[in-house]
């Protein structure tokens, strides 16, 4: 099938996606009863490049009504309750909240959440910490999805400095792996790479990827190619780019088979983005690996399940099927835009 082809299934895909959420939209702009703020927190930014704008803004204003708090910053059900995923990772939502937000040009949101974002940077490494206590001590585990992620809310938004500090820690990391096996995500500011098993995993960052096994957390390697192409891109820096290339040589080297899973799904994106600023046509076939993947196993109402995860589509929260439909089709979106 050409590109050309794939560029309209990818299309049909994310329309159908789309349709699903706002079909769920209601009259104050939410979506029903999500138990997260994470649920919801990469819906604007989809809805807005998928083509639904004014879906988009009247999801912001729920937002706004439902998890900003008077004086800035986020008021999520997940950290309030306690949930022990969210606590791990406690910027990982924030960061896509200011993200969704800035580009909806909700500067109001954007602006005044970032501040208690960038309070979570480890002014050693320049990386955020996953866990609030862990940045109140100033030492533990940095957690390499939190950071690409709050690197990209950081330059979306003009903090273009605090974003420079978390890229270059990145870098640190990408530098510290042989890329040969395995891929160690984990900086501990006391021990350096984490390479141990004795490290806990979080909800977005596994102990290792293995470039040879099925099921791994691809969406990593997918997110640090986006964002380091992105300050690439800002900067004109080359060592982002050399980065971005050990990831992706990495990526590029794994048997196909195995970036056949929805844990890839940011791959999608991030070889897309690598792509923008490469041309290597082998980006372009890594990314439509990943979207064939998401694409067949969509559901027949539009929506999107997360299979490498669960045996059965009841297993699938609807919060979750808000957040991953939403996530799953920006990202076909986005390497749609570039085939």
């Amino acid at each position: 099938m050409s590109y050309s082809e794939k560029k309209q299934q990818y299309r049909e895909a994310v329309r159908r996606a789309v349709q699903w959420l706002t079909d769920r939209q209601e009259e104050d702009g939410g979506l029903g009863a999500l138990q997260t703020m994470s649920a919801s927190m990469v819906v604007p930014a989809s809805l807005l490049f998928c083509g639904r704008p004014e879906e988009a803004a009247r999801h912001i204003q729920w937002q706004r009504r439902t998890y900003v708090k008077p004086e800035g910053g986020f008021d999520a059900p997940e950290i309030r309750v306690g949930r022990p995923s969210s606590l791990a990772e406690r910027p990982y939502g924030p960061a896509w909240m200011i993200y969704s937000g800035h580009v909806n040009l909700a500067y109001d949101i954007s602006l005044r959440a970032l501040p208690s974002l960038l309070a979570m940077q480890d002014p050693q490494t320049g990386g955020l910490f996953g866990r609030e206590e862990e940045a109140a001590a100033g030492r533990g585990i940095i957690n390499t999805a939190v950071t690409a992620v709050a690197c990209q809310a950081a330059y979306t938004a003009g903090a273009v400095e605090a974003a420079v500090r978390m890229a270059d820690h990145l870098c640190r990391v990408i530098d510290a792996n042989d890329w040969v096996r395995v891929f160690y995500p984990a900086w501990d500011t006391e021990r350096g790479l984490r390479t141990d098993d004795e490290l806990a995993p979080t909800g977005n960052m596994p102990r290792r990827i293995e470039r040879e096994a099925a099921d791994q957390h691809h969406h990593l390697t997918g997110a640090l190619l986006a964002v380091l192409s992105d300050m690439y891109s800002i900067t004109r820096e080359q060592k982002y780019l050399d980065a971005a290339g050990r990831v992706f040589e990495f990526v590029a080297g794994a048997p196909r088979e195995t970036l056949r899973t929805t844990l890839a799904h940011k791959l999608a994106w991030g070889s897309a983005w690598f792509y923008r600023e490469t041309g290597d046509a082998r980006c372009l076939e890594v990314a439509c690996t990943v979207c064939d993947h998401l694409i067949a196993g969509q559901e027949a109402d539009g929506s999107f399940v997360h299979w490498a995860l669960i045996r059965d589509v009841k297993d699938w929260p609807y919060s979750s099927r808000v957040n991953l439909t939403a996530q799953f089709a920006l990202w076909l979106q986005r390497a749609a835009n570039c085939l």
